[in-house]
Protein backbone atom coordinates (compact mmCIF):
# COMPACT_ATOMS: atom_id res chain seq x y z
CA UNK A 1 0.00 0.00 0.00
CA UNK A 2 2.85 2.41 0.93
CA UNK A 3 4.50 1.66 -2.65
CA UNK A 4 1.58 1.81 -4.83
CA UNK A 5 0.14 5.49 -2.81
CA UNK A 6 3.07 7.85 -4.27
CA UNK A 7 3.06 5.94 -7.75
CA UNK A 8 -1.09 6.38 -7.61
CA UNK A 9 -0.73 10.17 -6.34
CA UNK A 10 1.06 10.91 -9.15
CA UNK A 11 -1.83 10.74 -11.76
CA UNK A 12 -4.83 12.06 -9.35
CA UNK A 13 -3.10 13.73 -6.50
CA UNK A 14 -3.35 12.38 -2.57
CA UNK A 15 -6.47 13.25 -1.45
CA UNK A 16 -7.62 10.58 -4.35
CA UNK A 17 -5.68 7.89 -3.03
CA UNK A 18 -6.80 8.98 0.64
CA UNK A 19 -10.55 8.47 -0.60
CA UNK A 20 -9.80 5.42 -2.04
CA UNK A 21 -7.80 4.07 1.02
CA UNK A 22 -10.25 4.53 3.03
CA UNK A 23 -13.46 3.91 0.66
CA UNK A 24 -12.43 0.33 -0.86
CA UNK A 25 -12.14 -1.44 3.03
CA UNK A 26 -15.64 0.25 3.63
CA UNK A 27 -17.33 -1.59 1.17
CA UNK A 28 -15.37 -4.73 1.94
CA UNK A 29 -15.77 -4.79 5.31
CA UNK A 30 -18.74 -3.89 5.73
CA UNK A 31 -20.11 -6.55 2.74
CA UNK A 32 -18.03 -9.20 4.84
CA UNK A 33 -19.35 -8.43 8.11
CA UNK A 34 -23.25 -8.19 6.77
CA UNK A 35 -22.34 -11.53 5.09
CA UNK A 36 -21.72 -12.99 8.79
CA UNK A 37 -24.20 -11.36 10.80
CA UNK A 38 -21.85 -9.16 12.50
CA UNK A 39 -23.55 -5.65 13.86
CA UNK A 40 -20.97 -2.74 12.44
CA UNK A 41 -23.57 0.19 14.00
CA UNK A 42 -21.30 0.96 16.90
CA UNK A 43 -22.07 4.05 17.84
CA UNK A 44 -21.93 4.45 21.50
CA UNK A 45 -18.46 3.79 21.95
CA UNK A 46 -15.68 6.53 23.18
CA UNK A 47 -12.90 4.37 22.80
CA UNK A 48 -13.89 3.63 19.36
CA UNK A 49 -14.40 6.94 18.28
CA UNK A 50 -10.96 7.86 19.83
CA UNK A 51 -9.40 5.51 17.67
CA UNK A 52 -11.25 6.41 14.55
CA UNK A 53 -11.11 10.05 14.91
CA UNK A 54 -7.11 10.03 16.04
CA UNK A 55 -6.73 7.47 13.40
CA UNK A 56 -8.44 9.16 10.35
CA UNK A 57 -6.11 12.38 11.32
CA UNK A 58 -3.25 10.18 10.78
CA UNK A 59 -4.58 8.53 8.14
CA UNK A 60 -4.51 12.06 5.64
CA UNK A 61 -1.13 13.27 7.19
CA UNK A 62 0.48 10.07 6.07
CA UNK A 63 -0.99 10.11 2.94
CA UNK A 64 -0.32 13.75 2.46
CA UNK A 65 3.39 12.64 3.23
CA UNK A 66 3.72 9.71 1.08
CA UNK A 67 3.45 12.55 -2.00
CA UNK A 68 5.91 14.22 -0.85
CA UNK A 69 8.76 12.45 1.69
CA UNK A 70 10.85 9.47 0.49
CA UNK A 71 9.09 6.13 1.80
CA UNK A 72 11.87 5.61 4.53
CA UNK A 73 11.93 8.91 6.31
CA UNK A 74 8.22 8.68 6.69
CA UNK A 75 8.39 5.22 8.75
CA UNK A 76 11.42 5.93 10.77
CA UNK A 77 10.11 9.56 12.00
CA UNK A 78 6.46 7.97 12.16
CA UNK A 79 7.81 5.15 14.41
CA UNK A 80 8.35 7.85 17.04
CA UNK A 81 5.13 6.81 18.22
CA UNK A 82 6.09 4.57 21.46
CA UNK A 83 7.56 8.08 23.04
CA UNK A 84 4.30 9.46 22.62
CA UNK A 85 2.40 6.93 24.03
CA UNK A 86 4.82 7.02 27.17
CA UNK A 87 4.35 10.46 27.57
CA UNK A 88 0.11 10.15 26.83
CA UNK A 89 -0.02 7.35 29.50
CA UNK A 90 1.74 9.86 32.19
CA UNK A 91 -1.44 11.90 33.02
CA UNK A 92 -3.30 8.54 32.37
CA UNK A 93 -0.94 6.82 35.05
CA UNK A 94 -0.30 9.45 37.10
CA UNK A 95 3.31 8.73 37.11
CA UNK A 96 6.36 10.53 35.69
CA UNK A 97 8.43 9.34 32.99
CA UNK A 98 11.67 8.24 34.10
CA UNK A 99 15.00 9.50 32.99
CA UNK A 100 15.43 6.85 30.15
CA UNK A 101 12.44 8.07 28.63
CA UNK A 102 12.92 11.54 28.66
CA UNK A 103 16.30 10.22 26.83
CA UNK A 104 14.50 8.22 24.15
CA UNK A 105 12.34 11.70 23.05
CA UNK A 106 15.76 13.03 22.98
CA UNK A 107 17.19 10.78 21.23
CA UNK A 108 14.04 10.22 18.25
CA UNK A 109 14.21 14.28 17.94
CA UNK A 110 18.14 14.23 16.96
CA UNK A 111 17.47 11.30 14.87
CA UNK A 112 14.31 13.66 12.99
CA UNK A 113 16.82 16.45 12.66
CA UNK A 114 19.08 14.53 11.35
CA UNK A 115 16.88 12.67 8.69
CA UNK A 116 14.82 15.90 7.66
CA UNK A 117 17.21 18.77 9.35
CA UNK A 118 18.26 20.22 5.30
CA UNK A 119 14.40 20.19 4.85
CA UNK A 120 13.40 21.92 7.69
CA UNK A 121 15.78 24.55 7.03
CA UNK A 122 14.84 24.68 3.70
CA UNK A 123 11.45 25.69 4.54
CA UNK A 124 9.85 21.57 3.96
CA UNK A 125 7.78 21.11 7.35
CA UNK A 126 6.22 17.69 5.82
CA UNK A 127 8.70 16.33 8.08
CA UNK A 128 6.15 18.03 11.52
CA UNK A 129 3.27 16.49 9.83
CA UNK A 130 5.03 12.87 10.05
CA UNK A 131 5.62 13.55 13.48
CA UNK A 132 2.00 14.71 14.32
CA UNK A 133 1.05 11.43 12.56
CA UNK A 134 3.39 9.42 15.40
CA UNK A 135 1.57 11.38 17.57
CA UNK A 136 -2.18 10.47 16.25
CA UNK A 137 -1.24 6.90 15.34
CA UNK A 138 -0.47 6.40 19.56
CA UNK A 139 -3.77 7.62 20.03
CA UNK A 140 -5.34 5.40 18.05
CA UNK A 141 -3.12 2.01 19.26
CA UNK A 142 -4.11 3.45 23.01
CA UNK A 143 -7.44 3.11 22.03
CA UNK A 144 -7.43 0.08 19.85
CA UNK A 145 -6.22 -2.39 22.34
CA UNK A 146 -9.26 -1.47 24.02
CA UNK A 147 -11.34 -2.59 21.99
CA UNK A 148 -11.08 -6.85 22.57
CA UNK A 149 -14.99 -7.18 23.04
CA UNK A 150 -15.18 -5.86 19.34
CA UNK A 151 -15.01 -7.73 16.28
CA UNK A 152 -11.91 -6.70 14.27
CA UNK A 153 -14.37 -5.85 11.16
CA UNK A 154 -17.10 -3.73 13.31
CA UNK A 155 -13.38 -0.98 14.19
CA UNK A 156 -12.36 -1.50 10.47
CA UNK A 157 -15.52 -0.25 9.28
CA UNK A 158 -15.88 2.34 11.87
CA UNK A 159 -12.19 3.56 11.07
CA UNK A 160 -12.96 3.44 7.39
CA UNK A 161 -16.33 5.47 7.68
CA UNK A 162 -14.45 8.50 9.59
CA UNK A 163 -11.38 8.29 7.85
CA UNK A 164 -13.44 8.81 4.59
CA UNK A 165 -15.45 11.71 5.73
CA UNK A 166 -11.85 13.00 6.49
CA UNK A 167 -10.59 12.46 3.33
CA UNK A 168 -13.13 13.87 1.59
CA UNK A 169 -13.00 16.89 3.67
CA UNK A 170 -9.00 17.20 3.16
CA UNK A 171 -9.67 17.56 -0.85
CA UNK A 172 -11.61 20.46 -0.20
CA UNK A 173 -9.66 22.08 2.54
CA UNK A 174 -6.41 21.39 1.52
CA UNK A 175 -4.57 22.14 -2.38
CA UNK A 176 -5.63 20.08 -4.68
CA UNK A 177 -2.27 19.46 -6.53
CA UNK A 178 -1.66 19.27 -10.24
CA UNK A 179 -0.94 15.67 -11.06
CA UNK A 180 2.28 14.82 -12.49
CA UNK A 181 1.17 12.28 -14.82
CA UNK A 182 -1.90 11.79 -17.04
CA UNK A 183 -4.31 9.59 -15.31
CA UNK A 184 -4.01 6.10 -16.71
CA UNK A 185 -4.31 2.58 -15.81
CA UNK A 186 -1.69 2.03 -14.42
CA UNK A 187 -2.99 4.45 -11.57
CA UNK A 188 -6.06 2.79 -11.38
CA UNK A 189 -4.35 -0.55 -11.12
CA UNK A 190 -2.50 1.42 -8.31
CA UNK A 191 -5.41 2.65 -6.40
CA UNK A 192 -7.22 -0.43 -6.36
CA UNK A 193 -3.82 -2.34 -4.94
CA UNK A 194 -3.81 0.57 -2.39
CA UNK A 195 -7.64 -0.34 -1.48
CA UNK A 196 -6.97 -3.64 -1.04
CA UNK A 197 -3.77 -4.23 0.39
CA UNK A 198 -5.51 -2.05 3.20
CA UNK A 199 -8.27 -3.78 3.71
CA UNK A 200 -5.99 -7.02 4.54
CA UNK A 201 -3.44 -5.44 6.03
CA UNK A 202 -6.45 -3.26 8.38
CA UNK A 203 -8.30 -6.55 9.08
CA UNK A 204 -5.02 -8.10 10.71
CA UNK A 205 -3.59 -5.19 12.07
CA UNK A 206 -6.45 -4.65 14.36
CA UNK A 207 -7.31 -8.07 15.08
CA UNK A 208 -3.55 -8.30 16.45
CA UNK A 209 -3.70 -4.91 18.50
CA UNK A 210 -7.10 -6.19 20.04
CA UNK A 211 -5.79 -9.66 20.45
CA UNK A 212 -2.48 -9.69 21.46
CA UNK A 213 -0.03 -8.01 23.22
CA UNK A 214 0.25 -4.31 21.64
CA UNK A 215 3.98 -4.32 23.01
CA UNK A 216 4.73 -7.74 21.11
CA UNK A 217 3.08 -7.04 18.23
CA UNK A 218 4.62 -2.92 17.53
CA UNK A 219 8.20 -5.30 17.48
CA UNK A 220 6.83 -7.34 14.82
CA UNK A 221 5.26 -4.65 12.73
CA UNK A 222 8.98 -3.43 12.62
CA UNK A 223 9.83 -5.65 9.99
CA UNK A 224 8.14 -3.47 7.92
CA UNK A 225 11.04 -1.32 8.14
CA UNK A 226 13.23 -3.43 5.59
CA UNK A 227 10.53 -3.92 3.41
CA UNK A 228 9.90 -0.45 3.42
CA UNK A 229 13.90 0.37 2.44
CA UNK A 230 14.45 -2.33 0.13
CA UNK A 231 10.74 -1.18 -1.95
CA UNK A 232 11.76 2.53 -1.18
CA UNK A 233 15.11 2.08 -3.14
CA UNK A 234 14.19 -0.61 -5.59
CA UNK A 235 10.91 0.49 -7.15
CA UNK A 236 10.45 4.53 -6.39
CA UNK A 237 14.39 4.66 -7.39
CA UNK A 238 14.89 6.98 -3.84
CA UNK A 239 18.15 6.25 -3.29
CA UNK A 240 19.74 5.68 0.10
CA UNK A 241 21.17 9.16 1.91
CA UNK A 242 23.83 8.03 3.69
CA UNK A 243 23.78 11.69 5.44
CA UNK A 244 20.77 10.46 6.57
CA UNK A 245 21.38 6.92 7.54
CA UNK A 246 22.39 8.12 11.26
CA UNK A 247 19.28 9.44 12.49
CA UNK A 248 17.79 5.36 12.26
CA UNK A 249 19.01 3.75 14.85
CA UNK A 250 18.65 7.33 16.96
CA UNK A 251 14.86 6.89 16.60
CA UNK A 252 14.53 2.81 15.90
CA UNK A 253 16.45 2.07 19.07
CA UNK A 254 14.64 3.98 21.75
CA UNK A 255 11.34 2.69 19.92
CA UNK A 256 13.04 -0.98 20.13
CA UNK A 257 14.06 -0.67 23.74
CA UNK A 258 10.27 1.21 25.54
CA UNK A 259 8.56 -1.74 23.76
CA UNK A 260 11.28 -4.64 24.70
CA UNK A 261 10.76 -2.90 28.36
CA UNK A 262 6.73 -3.63 28.26
CA UNK A 263 7.26 -6.63 27.52
CA UNK A 264 9.64 -7.71 30.15
CA UNK A 265 7.74 -5.68 32.81
CA UNK A 266 4.19 -7.54 31.61
CA UNK A 267 6.08 -10.94 31.93
CA UNK A 268 7.44 -10.21 35.30
CA UNK A 269 4.26 -8.52 37.22
CA UNK A 270 1.00 -10.65 37.70
CA UNK A 271 -1.86 -9.26 37.27
CA UNK A 272 -3.97 -9.11 39.96
CA UNK A 273 -8.20 -8.47 40.04
CA UNK A 274 -7.26 -5.05 41.69
CA UNK A 275 -4.83 -4.29 38.62
CA UNK A 276 -7.71 -2.32 36.67
CA UNK A 277 -8.57 0.29 38.77
CA UNK A 278 -5.40 1.33 39.53
CA UNK A 279 -4.01 1.99 36.00
CA UNK A 280 -5.08 2.76 32.51
CA UNK A 281 -6.20 -1.32 31.09
CA UNK A 282 -4.16 -2.47 28.33
CA UNK A 283 -2.01 0.66 27.46
CA UNK A 284 0.48 -0.43 24.76
CA UNK A 285 3.49 0.90 26.96
CA UNK A 286 4.80 0.99 30.54
CA UNK A 287 5.82 4.70 31.85
CA UNK A 288 9.02 3.29 33.32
Amino acid sequence: MAVCAPLASKGCGWQIVAIVRCALPLVFMTVWAKWDGVSVAVWRSPILWVRSLAGSCSLVGSFFAFAHLPLTDIFTISNTFPIWVALLSWPVLGKLPSGMVWLSIFSSVLGVAIIQGAELKGGNYTALIVVAVSLFTAIAIMGLNRLKDLDPRAVVVHFSATALVFSGVSYFVFPVESPEEAFGWAHLLELLTVGIAASIGQYFLTKAFTAGDPARVSIASLSQFVFILLLDILVLNNPLDPTKIWGVPLILGPTIWLMTRRIKTSSLVPATPAEPALRAPNLPLEVE
